[in-house]
C-alpha cells in the first residue's frame, strides 16, 4: 500500500504553495490491488473532484481513478488542481492532453449537430411561413392562418435560442480545459490542447 499526503506539507512530487490549501489537506491511498482512494483530512477549504459534466463536487472519502481531476481548496489561484495520476508520474501530461483532445472533439461534434439542427428548424419555419402566406390569400381564414404562423415563428425564436445553446455548451466544455500541470492555473484554449502545450507554463 502507498499513501501520498497532499498539501503544503505533503509528500506529493510537486510543491504546493497556494494559500487556499491546508498543510495536510488530503491523502491518496493506492492499495495492493491498484485501487485509489482520496480522503479529505479535515481541510479548511475542502477537497473536490470533477464529475462527468465538469462540475466540482466536494468529497470526504471516495474511490477515484488515476484520471480523476482533483482540486484542493477553491477552483482558482488559491487552490491547487491536478489529475490524480500526477502524484505517481509528475511531469508527464500526455494522457491528460489526449483526454482533453477527446473533450474538444466531443464539443465540436455537438456543435456541428447543433448547427445542422438549427438550419433544419430555420428551413421548417421558412416553409411554414410560405404556406401560410399562400393560404392568407383565401380571405378571413387566411388572416387567422397568418396570425397563427406569426405565433409559430415567434415561438421558435423564443424557445430555440441557438446562440444561447452554443454559449452554454462552450461554458460547460471549458470546465474541462484546466491546464494539467498542478503548478499552473491557466485555462487552456482548444488550440493549446491540440498542440499539447500550455502557452503559460510551456508544459
Amino acid at each position: 500500500m502507498k499513501t501520498i499526503i497532499l498539501g503544503k506539507g505533503g509528500n506529493q512530487p510537486f510543491k504546493i504553495k497556494n494559500e487556499g490549501v491546508s498543510f495536510h489537506h488530503a491523502q491518496i491511498t493506492i492499495d495492493d490491488n491498484g485501487e485509489w482512494m482520496l480522503e479529505d483530512l479535515n481541510s479548511t477549504n475542502g477537497t473536490y473532484i470533477r464529475n462527468d459534466v465538469g462540475d466540482l463536487v466536494r468529497v470526504g472519502k471516495v474511490t477515484i481513478s488515476p484520471m480523476t481531476f482533483i482540486c484542493l481548496g477553491p477552483d482558482n489561484s488559491k487552490g491547487c488542481c491536478f489529475y490524480a495520476k500526477q502524484v505517481e508520474n509528475y511531469g508527464d501530461f500526455r494522457e491528460e492532453y489526449e483526454y482533453l483532445t477527446e473533450k474538444v472533439d466531443e464539443y465540436e461534434e455537438k456543435l456541428d449537430k447543433l448547427e445542422v439542427k438549427t438550419q433544419r428548424i430555420k428551413l421548417l419555419v421558412f416553409l411554414v411561413n410560405i404556406v401560410i402566406v399562400i393560404f392568407s390569400l383565401l380571405g378571413d381564414a387566411g388572416v387567422w392562418l397568418l396570425r397563427a404562423g406569426t405565433l409559430v415563428s415567434t415561438g421558435f425564436a423564443a424557445f430555440y435560442d441557438a446562440s444561447g445553446l452554443k454559449k452554454k455548451m462552450k461554458a460547460q466544455q471549458e470546465k474541462f480545459y484546466h491546464c494539467p500541470n498542478p503548478l499552473c492555473s491557466h485555462v487552456l484554449k482548444s488550440s493549446e490542447i491540440r498542440e499539447m502545450k500550455c502557452s503559460k507554463c510551456k508544459k
